[in-house]
């Protein structure tokens, strides 16, 4: 089966599909779980290039064969990859902080469900 032919049959039960939205899940967290536009796209091809490149070393690890071309094109991956990641940004952004309202009525909700002491 070639990359194509996997990619377009992604349905969800896969272990492509799964890869592909963990991988967005976490980039999305990573970037304080509200990206932009612009965030939202560089993680879309961040994750299709990670899906390829595990595709390519799967298949690498099953036949223990690789060809010059398949050298080149996953070295080309890999390093649009770390780019791309780069753009994304390296260090996490933490996520927005409740505002001091949600905070005080989580925590009365939190302390009234709270077990007490007899």
């Amino acid at each position: 089966m070639t990359t194509r032919t996997t990619l377009a049959r992604l349905d969800g039960r896969t272990k492509e599909a799964r890869l592909l939205q963990g991988i967005r899940a976490d980039l999305v967290a990573h970037v304080g779980g509200a990206p932009s536009a612009t965030q939202r796209a560089l993680i879309e091809q961040i994750a299709q290039l990670q899906l390829r490149v595990a595709v390519m070393d799967r298949r690498f690890a099953e036949t223990g064969a690789q060809t010059d071309h398949d050298s080149r094109t996953y070295l080309a991956w890999a390093n649009s990859l770390s780019r791309l990641l780069r753009q994304l940004g390296v260090k996490a952004r933490a996520a927005d902080a409740p505002d001091l309202r949600s905070y005080l009525a989580q925590r009365a909700a939190s302390d009234a469900s709270a077990p007490r002491a007899a």
